[in-house]
């Protein structure tokens, strides 16, 4: 099964990111993608663009199955499990990809994918991400996806990052901007069969979690913090 990962740079107008983000999933296929994973485009979340959105996708993308990596409001975390996924699949956006609840709801359905869109604020919380990625494809599913959209100020949600690990290796990251990554699977795809314990958030990105929910968080080293 070959999934592809879309890292979209985000355009002036709601309707240039519909026809640049379906031109993605078009191209994905053309090389062969199954199954892509796309970030929220806000622009395109909700009303007339998004219903036109994936009825463009049905229409000029057939036999490619997409998702787009969105969290309900009042959930830890959703579940993808159907013939068209890689495997189990859970998907956790914003500061719920490091929150104790959130990462022990993605556990709780033994995933073999795990989807992060960590909507991050800089580039190094891009690359904290990407360092806490690679210790979750080894204690909480064997393939984990990082999707992003890229191309934002300092302090706003979208520094890209995006990137496929498979079991501790990288297998494909984005550049800067547009991007697509592709991975061929096997599936079923599973948990790793000896799962490591599960890693600590770093430290970087727990700052960002407290600092969303008014608290100060306590470190033994301010340097961390970044």
């Amino acid at each position: 099964m070959r999934i592809a990962v879309v890292q979209y740079a985000m355009r002036p107008a709601p309707a240039q990111d519909l026809e640049a983000l379906v031109g993605s999933v078009v191209r994905a296929g053309a090389e062969g993608a199954d199954w892509v994973v796309l970030p929220e485009v806000v622009s395109l979340s909700d009303g007339p663009l998004n219903e036109e959105l994936w009825r463009r996708l049905e229409e000029d993308a057939p036999g490619v199955t997409a998702i787009v990596a969105y969290v309900e409001p009042d959930q830890a975390c959703a579940v993808f499990d159907d013939q068209d996924t890689p495997g189990v699949t859970v998907v956790l956006t914003g500061d719920s990809c490091f929150t104790p609840d959130s990462l022990a709801c993605a556990r709780g359905h033994a995933p073999g994918v795990a989807v992060l869109a960590p909507h991050a604020e800089s580039d190094i919380q891009a690359e904290a991400t990407l360092e806490f990625a690679i210790a979750l494809s080894t204690s909480l599913a064997s393939l984990v996806i990082v999707v992003d959209t890229d191309g934002a100020d300092p302090g706003d949600p979208g520094h890209g990052g995006s990137a496929l690990v498979y079991l501790g290796e990288v297998l494909a990251e984005a550049m800067a901007g547009d991007d697509l990554l592709y991975a061929d699977v096997d599936r079923p795809l599973g948990p790793p069969e000896s799962p490591d314990p599960m890693p600590e958030v770093p430290p970087l990105l727990a700052q960002r979690v407290a600092a969303h929910e008014g608290r100060k968080l306590e470190v033994d080293y301010p340097a961390d913090l970044g």
